[in-house]
């Protein structure tokens, strides 16, 4: 139980708050070191939890459109599926230009983001309050928390949320220090820092509401018409700026990147509630006090998603109103603290209704990747609502005695307990996820099939496995897109002889047989003997029908044929509006070929080189199937 237990972990707020008379962490040395160390307890857990991490998912996405279509300005300025990142798929580039498949790059980044992020709340925690204890609770609240763990696993969310992550901290940082010295500097530095974040993710737009809430909570006094004239007038170059970059930075994204979402959305006041009370009571609750403590892992869903149960929830709910009750009863203005965490809420709840929630449902409020900005913010609130602000306006004082907010000792206790669980929830977490990893399994599977393969063979191409990439990203999800690093090994060609091979579901690589839906009509085996051949193929187009129609692109078309060696030579098959022109081999032979767009009800077959006259067996259309064992490995072996 996290988010709002370790909210009422803070030290106490009084002014006494450095010298109670107790050993407990006493001194600024302590709380840098313990600070310390708290901090590379999670890095260390965090590295352990990623080494055993890979691509997953939308990670697939990243490398299919990267290495189809490349780094182009259009991705870059366009954006991918409603997201605008030219930063993140800049880096991805980067990334698999030193190799695609190679893991150790994108977790070393991820881990300095991490640790970027780290730093960042320890500095903003330090700079805004001082060096004492009481910072201690929301740093272990936003370190241990498992709320940010999910992004932080998968390379797509995690390197476009954890520089959003650290520009929380590190943005609000440059911005506390413009509002206290009204230096511009420092509020352009604020600038750029939240533009570094938004060229890594749309989503880092929302920094501007932390910068509201603490310029018009802090640093203004009067009603909210009183505040903004304050802030108008007292920091209108800041204002001017701020409201340059925010306007600009919605304006370039709804003109460049909105229009690349293929998202449908739940919009109704209905699926607000749902997704609202997954969101809160089921999510984000229970993280914030160290939960969920357990989670589901779906058939299909590369991610696990909070499962906490109704006791869990319930408890949440009562720890953070218990917190909230005993912070107003005791403290000066805390509760507007919560105006920084409950607007990123809304806001998140209605991003997940109106993008995600149509197409999978309010469950998806309990996937914790759309929760990792909560975090910072929960964290950020509750230091605000326990401790004063150095150099605000208006900052926290208490007004009466707490026996729990005042006890340094009892603080600590419940930090540590929300921490473990926390870790807990972390440690569960991470282990679901390594154990899970079918994507890595796949890849590894299809490069041991292909290790001693020399010329690239005949492939049909098709969608990898819905949990691998989803089929609406087509044609991102096929396979010819996803394993392109592995092009010297594999080849997609519409026409083969004899020869035709698949992924399977497991990554392997096997012979490919059709499952026949059309066959031509009349068509016998074909014969050695050239006087009971009935179908020859001559110059002059012979026509075969088929017992039924053939709409649409992808179908593979397998034709049986025999030839002898005066045959040999070049033959046209001709399907709707598309021929092909392909070799006639001696022999009995298996011709596949892969259907384009259009419909056709007959095949029309012509030799190309006189005197061939190869005779026709039979005509199968359909799906390719696995058949027989992969081409490499204990089956193929034995």
């Amino acid at each position: 139980m996290r988010h709002f237990v370790l909210v009422s972990l803070p030290h106490p707020v009084s002014t006494a708050d450095d010298s109670v008379h107790d050993d407990l962490l006493a001194t600024r040395r302590q709380v840098l070191a313990a600070a310390s160390v708290m901090i590379l307890a999670q890095l260390a857990f965090r590295a352990w939890a990623i080494s055993g991490s890979w691509y997953r998912f939308d990670d697939a996405n990243f490398m299919s459109k990267l290495m189809s279509d490349g780094l182009s300005a259009d991705l870059l300025f366009h954006g991918f599926a409603g997201h605008l990142m030219p930063g993140a798929f800049a880096l991805t580039a980067y990334n698999f230009g030193l190799d695609p498949y190679a893991w150790a790059y994108p977790a070393i980044e991820l881990l300095v983001l991490q640790a970027v992020a780290n730093l960042g709340a320890l500095v903003f925690l330090c700079s805004a309050f001082g060096v004492r204890r009481g910072i201690l609770p929301p740093l272990a609240l936003f370190l241990f928390s498992s709320i940010s763990l999910p992004a932080f696993l998968t390379w797509g969310p995690g390197i476009t949320q954890l520089p959003f992550l650290a520009a929380i901290f590190w943005g609000a940082w440059a911005h506390l220090n413009y509002l206290r010295t009204r230096r511009f500097g420092w509020a352009l530095l604020a600038m750029l820092i939240t533009l570094a974040a938004i060229a890594f993710g749309e989503k880092a737009m929302l920094l501007f509401w932390p910068y509201a809430v603490l310029a018009l909570g802090w640093f203004a006094t009067g009603d909210i018409l009183a505040r903004m004239r304050t802030l108008f007038t007292t920091y209108l170059p800041g204002v001017i700026l701020y409201g340059i970059v925010s306007l600009g930075s919605v304006a370039a994204y709804l003109f460049l990147g909105a229009s690349s979402s293929k998202a449908s959305g739940t919009t109704d006041a209905n699926g607000f509630a749902m997704v609202a009370q997954r969101f809160l009571f089921e999510s984000w609750a229970p993280g914030a006090v160290g939960g969920p403590l357990r989670w589901t892992w779906l058939e299909g869903n590369s991610a696990g998603w909070s499962e906490p149960g109704a006791v869990v929830s319930v408890l949440a709910v009562v720890a953070l109103a218990l917190l909230t009750y005993e912070l107003g009863r005791t403290r000066s203005i805390p509760l507007r603290a919560w105006w920084l965490v409950g607007g990123i809420l809304v806001i998140d709840i209605g991003l997940i209704t109106g993008i995600r929630a149509g197409g999978v449902g309010p469950d998806i409020a309990l996937a914790y990747r759309y929760l990792t900005d909560t975090i910072a913010v929960t964290a950020m609130a509750l230091a605000l609502a326990t401790l004063p602000l150095r150099g605000a306006v208006e900052t926290l004082a208490p007004t009466r005695t707490s026996a729990f907010l005042d006890v340094p000792k009892r603080v600590a206790v419940v930090t540590a307990i929300v921490a473990g669980l926390g870790l807990f929830s972390s440690f569960s977490y991470a282990q679901g996820w390594h154990e899970d990893d079918n994507t890595r399994r796949y890849i590894d599977t299809v490069q041991a099939d292909l290790a001693d393969v020399d010329e690239p063979l005949p492939m049909a191409d098709g969608p990898v496995p819905e949990w691998m990439v989803w089929g609406a990203s087509h044609p991102y999800n096929q396979v010819s897109r996803v394993l392109r690093p592995l092009a010297d090994k594999m080849e997609f060609p519409r026409a083969s002889t004899d020869h035709l091979y698949l992924v399977d579901e497991d990554g392997h690589i096997r012979p490919a047989a059709v499952d026949p839906e059309r066959r031509a009509i009349g068509a016998v085996a074909a014969s050695q003997s050239r006087d009971k051949c009935t179908m020859r193929i001559r110059q002059t187009p012979l026509q075969v029908a088929l017992d039924g129609g053939v709409d649409g692109a992808g179908w593979w078309v397998r034709v049986s044929y025999v030839a002898g060696a005066d045959d040999a030579g070049r033959m046209r098959v001709t399907a709707g509006d598309h021929s092909y022109d392909v070799d006639i081999r001696p022999g009995f032979r298996s011709l596949y070929l892969r259907t384009g767009e259009g419909r056709f009800d007959t095949l029309e077959f012509q030799s190309l080189t006189p005197g061939s006259k190869p005779c026709l067996g039979g005509v199968e259309i359909g799906n390719v199937v696995p058949f027989g064992d992969p081409i490499s490995g204990p089956e193929a072996e034995e």
